[in-house]
């Protein structure tokens, strides 16, 4: 797809300096024109009831500020162009992988579904292919949420009511529902929560926040893996962090990591590829919450960390309703 794309972005650049070149020329020209014929542009003047020996200089500094605006604008308009195809590149990729993350669950499911229909399949095999047909079927209807959330994060739309939810006590339900809904035969997950914190919040955006992180620390961590969660109080904030031992982010993918459709260019060949969509949705809840995210990654070193910060609110809630 990058090469197909690349002779075009060429003809946009061999474009900008057609264009580039041809103003430049007809400044020239501009100049070379109100230098040549100075005399007769004065006696026309003094025809005309004007007396101003310094014209030609007028003429020639607004041919060089009409140039400097040409080659602003031209600037602008590449700029803007080829970003534009980046972004439709990023989307047909985008495409591409949710084709492929929808492609490969749905067919297990259906393969699994068509052995339960066999007459000789065992109590035990048909319990662990419902488990694994209803694994798979919580990763579509994810993909499924992901998406509805990008878009509602990028359309502006409401977020729905938050409510004051008690970090331990979620916690504690959080912990039992990730255990279940996450692949850890190769990985450890781990929870560090001390925390007496409160903020206004609903249980689905912690939820769909944590779930983005884990499961994008699953995809950026070999097999004997650590991944921890932590909690703690700081100030007037509720911290929470995700960090891994996996492969890390290079430094000048930082700024970019945030960004709708953007994948990092590392990858571990055994693990699925994301849409681009995860963290962009993670910093999109997390600002629907007032509050900040972080990616710490050090250059040359295995790891990531993500940092959140919700403010805290000191109203004494009822216990939370549990995930």
């Amino acid at each position: 797809m990058t090469r197909r794309s690349t002779p075009h972005i060429l003809l946009i650049y061999l474009i900008y300096l057609a264009a580039i070149a041809v103003t430049t020329a007809l400044l020239v020209f501009w100049v070379v024109v109100v230098q040549r014929y100075n005399s007769e542009i004065n006696q026309l003047l003094s025809r005309l009831g004007f007396e101003w020996n310094q014209f030609h200089w007028f003429v020639t500094t607004s041919g060089a500020g009409l140039f400097f605006l040409v080659f602003v604008a031209l600037t602008y308009l590449l700029a803007l162009t080829i970003g534009e195809r980046r972004y439709s590149r990023k989307q047909e990729e985008f495409l591409t992988n949710v084709s492929h993350e929808l492609k490969s669950p749905v067919a297990a499911i259906k393969l699994h579904a068509q052995t339960l229909q066999q007459d000789d399949v065992r109590g035990t095999d048909q319990r662990r292919f419902v488990s694994y047909i209803v694994r798979e079927a919580e990763r579509v209807s994810t993909l499924v949420d992901n998406l509805l959330e990008s878009s509602r994060i990028l359309s502006g739309g409401a977020s729905g009511d938050f409510r004051p939810i008690i970090l331990r006590e979620f916690f504690e339900e959080y912990k039992r529902a990730a255990e279940a809904r996450f692949d850890l035969r190769t990985t450890t997950l781990n929870f560090d929560v001390d925390t007496h914190s409160t903020v206004m919040a609903s249980n689905e955006a912690l939820i769909r926040i944590l779930d983005n992180l884990i499961d994008n620390a699953l995809r950026f961590t070999s097999e004997g893996g650590k991944i921890l969660c932590r909690v703690r109080d700081g100030g007037g904030e509720a911290e929470i962090s995700v960090a891994d031992n996996g492969i890390g982010i290079p430094k000048r993918e930082l700024p970019k990591i945030f960004d709708r459709f953007y994948r990092l260019s590392r990858e571990i060949g055994n693990r699925r590829r994301g849409t681009g969509l995860g963290l962009s949705i993670v910093r999109g809840l997390v600002q629907d919450l007032r509050g900040t995210i972080q990616a710490l990654s050090t250059e040359g070193q295995p790891g990531t960390r993500f940092e959140i910060r919700l403010p805290r609110i000191r109203v004494a809630p009822s216990r939370s309703e549990g995930i």
